[in-house]
């Protein structure tokens, strides 16, 4: 489960106040004075406040700089609540917005805000004037807004205050003035004119995991389709799959994303809906439930997952795995993406949500095998172990960066193993992907094809609108650190900041079928910035894109002594760095290869420009198998030491006789 900081407290509360309604009658009198003596602290704990902007801008058509907003007065009533029953007995004020107030200065400590608001309209006294002839706005429910900032305005603010311009990036300061209480603050940093992300051709990058604001409820929401594909092109996305909550849909609420999603796709971006569905595995535990990420068939994405007893709810339904609330058993799900001409990736199968929701991991044979053991589950095709950009994490979730002059840099950004997203990537690889790779080898053999079966790789944000960080609740840290109930929890995850990259050398296609297509076949690569490609140019015209051509998520049969060289192609930029590591691994029926270094010559340290040739047949004729499959993986460290990182899928190889 993931939460916004505001409702730390609010959850604990929640949860105690649902058990004492739930009560016997004979406990009326006492529920009573409990819910009296809590509606005035439910009041204000249940009211959400937010700020988001995308954390880097790389659209140069762009010259503006999105800055969403929303206020939620009482987070009870959003999307389907396990606590909707408490509601009705939560009296609401409605909020006084007077306005919105934003600062910008040079990012960094040693610069600091003025006291003079940046002026987006008329008002002086506010960037957004909330009031009406005079009189604060009257905020009942929730008021969402995204404020365009032109660019140029903003470069204005800060020629006119403070020198040295002009500035890559900028640091942010929204303060929300609402009457009666103290000035809600969020802090914000963003790169401006950024350089786009490293390309290869007909290769398009995208997010396979993401919520919208169809995610909707108590604990966690996404942003609007119309600024998240804003923020989208700014951080350098062609695609985004939708994969809002099985919780939160119904067929009206998944047929209306479905056409909104429609309205903005164009020949430069695409929404695909998608659906992150909760099941319960089909191991007996006590901590049962999984999440999957369904996709649509290429061949009709608009289908959706249709129901065979009633064809027209494209939408699978379900719990959201809580006892009071089961899941849909895995089988059965799977059962209706396949029937449906779809797939599904395992979603972060080793990193459980919530115990509240009993989350548990997948197991290897009971979940990710069909029944007979010798193939994946019908309609599942990988898993996304990369999950979240994560390497820092903050006690802060207004200001994990640290923005503010008085800010406890104890409780800003700091590293944290257990969330960093290379560890838990590799635990990934190591508990899932390369068992489930061998088991595909080991299957095969006499009349069988090669492989027995694929499994690939696949990488998701996993955002809940977070263009900037997230601020969210991951409740095993909670639970073992209380405070965080009050200060609220930030990841430095961003959308658009984990990205599967998809190789289309026809276009994505109008409704993202060929996205879909690449998706099911694993003719994708992962990246948090640089690109590998890999491939066998069969016909030797210094192209991967032609129709026979065998490309990562492909397999190929060949003489030993007639083998083409694979072909590898790079792409890096300043901002992450030159290549330091591009490592080869082969992988056969005993096991994985130790990594072969592939050199890099320093002339292409940051891209090698076009094909470079690899000749595998010394390192596969040292086989005890016909069989084989390889996978690349490159590092690049840039000028700050950070280090960033690209996966390929991989190509099998049958050495035939």
């Amino acid at each position: 489960m993931r939460a916004p900081p505001q409702l730390r407290p609010w959850i604990s509360i929640l949860a105690s106040a649902s058990f004492l309604l739930a009560s016997s009658p004979s406990r009326a009198s006492a529920q009573g004075e409990t819910i009296s003596s809590l509606q005035d602290t439910l009041a204000k704990t249940g009211v959400f406040v937010r700020a988001d902007a995308p954390y880097v801008l790389r659209n140069r058509e762009d010259a503006h700089l999105p800055l969403y907003f929303e206020i939620i007065n009482g987070v009870e009533k959003t999307g389907r609540s396990a606590f909707g029953k408490i509601s009705p007995y939560i009296q609401r004020a409605p909020l006084m917005l007077e306005g919105i107030n934003v600062f910008a200065k040079p990012a960094g400590a040693r610069r600091q805000f003025t006291n003079e608001p940046l002026v987006l309209g008329k008002s002086k006294e506010f960037s957004f004037d909330a009031r009406i002839e005079g009189k604060p706005y009257a905020v009942t429910e929730r008021l969402k807004k995204t404020l365009e900032i032109p660019l140029t305005t903003l470069a204005a603010y800060l020629n006119g205050h403070y020198l040295g311009g002009p500035f890559e990036t900028v640091d942010l300061w929204i303060s929300f003035r609402v009457a009666g209480w103290s000035s809600q603050n969020t802090y914000l940093r963003v790169r401006l004119s950024a350089s786009p992300l490293p390309q290869i051709a007909n290769w398009y990058r995208g997010d396979m995991h993401y919520h919208s604001s169809y995610t909707d409820n108590p604990a966690e929401r996404g942003h609007p389709l119309s600024v998240t594909k804003q923020a989208a092109l700014h951080t350098g996305l062609n695609w985004v799959v939708l994969a809002d909550h099985s919780t939160e849909l119904d067929p009206a609420r998944y047929n209306e994303a479905a056409q909104e999603a429609a309205k903005y796709q164009d020949g430069r971006f695409l929404f695909i809906r998608g659906e992150e569905v909760t099941v319960s595995s089909a191991k007996q535990a006590l901590l049962p439930t999984l999440h999957l990420v369904a996709l649509p068939s290429p061949d009709d994405p608009a289908r959706g997952f249709p129901s065979a007893s009633a064809p027209s709810d494209l939408v699978i339904m379900t719990g959201d795995g809580s006892l009071a609330s089961p899941a849909l058993p895995l089988r059965e799900a799977l059962e209706r993406v396949a029937a449906a001409g779809g797939f599904a990736y395992a979603a972060h199968p080793f990193d459980p949500v919530s115990p509240l929701l009993r989350g548990g991991s997948w197991d290897l044979d009971l979940d990710f095998m069909a029944p007979d053991g010798k193939k994946l589950a019908a309609g599942l095709v990988g898993l996304e172990p990369w999950n979240r950009a994560t390497s820092v994490t903050a006690d802060n979730a207004r200001d994990p960066l640290c923005i503010r002059r008085d800010a406890d840099p104890s409780s800003c950004f700091q590293p944290d193993k257990e969330a960093d997203q290379y560890v838990r990537l590799e635990r990934g690889i190591e508990l899932g992907w390369k068992p489930l790779l061998m088991k595909g080898l080991s299957d095969a053999g006499g009349d069988r094809s090669f492989p027995a079966f694929k499994v690939f790789l696949a990488a998701g944000s996993d955002a809940h609108g977070d263009f900037n960080y997230e601020a969210t609740m991951d409740a095993v840290d909670f639970l073992s650190k209380p405070s965080r109930g009050v200060t609220g929890y930030a990841e430095d995850n961003a959308f658009g900041k984990l990205t599967t990259v998809a190789h289309c050398p026809r276009g994505m296609g109008r409704r993202g079928e060929n996205v879909l297509a690449a998706l099911r076949q694993g003719k994708t690569v992962l990246s948090n910035g640089p690109l590998l490609i890999a491939g066998f140019d069969l016909n030797s015209n210094g192209s991967l894109d032609d129709e026979h051509d065998v490309v990562i998520g492909g397999e190929t049969v060949s003489k030993l002594n007639q083998l083409a060289p694979l072909q590898l192609q790079w792409a890096s930029n300043n901002e992450f760095g030159p290549f330091v590591s591009i490592r080869l691994i082969i992988g056969s029926a005993p096991g994985e290869s130790n990594p072969e270094e592939i050199p890099i010559p320093p002339p292409m340290n940051i891209a090698s420009q076009r094909l470079v040739a690899l000749d595998l047949r010394p390192l596969l004729e040292k086989l005890s198998s016909p069989g084989a499959y390889v996978r690349l993986e490159a590092r690049t460290r840039n000028g700050a030491g950070e280090e960033f990182r690209c996966y390929t899928n991989p190509v099998w190889i049958r050495i035939s006789d």
